[in-house]
């Protein structure tokens, strides 16, 4: 009787804490959204979106400028790290080659404990990268030897994208471009 109380007791917190419901996690988890932000927080005033990119990526869409030329990047995908989540990443043009500008898992506040602090590190290490080219952002994951593998998760889906995002940066592809909206 007293385990029914207590099971009782955690569904009704959970259901009135909103913990756990799918909405939330939908919401907070759009990669169009997060993708788009990104993209204005970049200086993007048009875009182009490729849907099921290919090579592990699901979406990537490229900003460009008044001028017409790419200066940032998104990318997104499915990863397993502590727990299944969206992976997005923005890589901006540079002087030296091309920074991570963001590395993301927007719902990161989902996880619990070190998983949450580990997964936290792991995106604050990557943010702020400089890469000469494509081959060298693939050489993040060689940063981690000895990790856990959750954690060398993170870094090789996070070099994968950005050697990827560099690769379409350099060639500038004539995806259909369609102007940006501003932040509502």
């Amino acid at each position: 009787m007293k385990m029914r109380s207590v099971a009782l007791w955690m569904a009704v917190a959970c259901m009135t804490t909103g913990i756990g419901t799918r909405a939330d996690e939908e919401k907070t988890s759009d990669p169009t959204l997060s993708a788009q932000r990104l993209l204005r927080d970049a200086g993007a005033v048009t875009f182009a979106h490729k849907k099921a990119y290919g090579a592990g990526i699901a979406d990537m869409w490229l900003g460009y400028g008044e001028d017409g030329r790419p200066i940032v990047g998104v990318a997104t995908r499915q990863t397993k790290t502590y727990a299944e989540a969206l992976a997005v990443i923005a890589v901006t043009p540079n002087t030296n080659g091309y920074a991570v500008a963001a590395a993301e898992i927007p719902t990161v506040n989902g996880f619990h404990g070190k998983s949450k602090t580990l997964t936290l590190d792991a995106l604050k290490n990557i943010t702020g990268r400089v890469f000469k080219d494509g081959k060298e952002a693939r050489g993040l994951v060689d940063a981690v030897t000895g990790a856990t593998q959750y954690y060398k998760a993170i870094y090789v889906s996070y070099a994968l994208m950005a050697s990827k995002v560099i690769k379409e940066l350099e060639a500038n592809p004539k995806w259909p471009r369609h102007a940006l909206s501003k932040a509502e």
